[in-house]
C-alpha cells in the first residue's frame, strides 16, 4: 500500500472513533451541587419550534450548564 494510503486510512479510523465517542463525551457529566441551584435567567430567549412557546435560557456558573425553561 502506498504511504499516502496508510495516512488516509489512519485519518479515517481516527475520524470514526471521534464521531462515535466524541471529544466532549464526558463534558457536563459533573454532578450538580446539592441544595439550591445558582442558575439565573439570561437575556437570551427564543421560540421553541416544536411547541411554539417562548423559552428563556438559564445559566448556572457553578456547573457551566445551560437550561431552557418556558417563560
Amino acid at each position: 500500500m502506498h504511504p499516502l494510503g496508510w495516512i488516509i486510512l489512519v485519518l479515517v479510523i481516527v475520524g470514526a472513533v471521534i464521531a462515535l465517542f466524541g471529544w466532549d463525551r464526558y463534558r457536563g457529566s459533573r454532578k450538580a451541587p446539592s441544595g439550591p441551584s445558582a442558575a439565573a435567567p439570561t437575556e437570551e430567549a427564543f421560540i421553541d419550534p416544536e411547541t411554539g412557546r417562548r423559552m428563556r435560557v438559564w445559566y448556572d456558573p457553578t456547573t457551566g450548564r445551560r437550561d431552557y425553561r418556558p417563560e
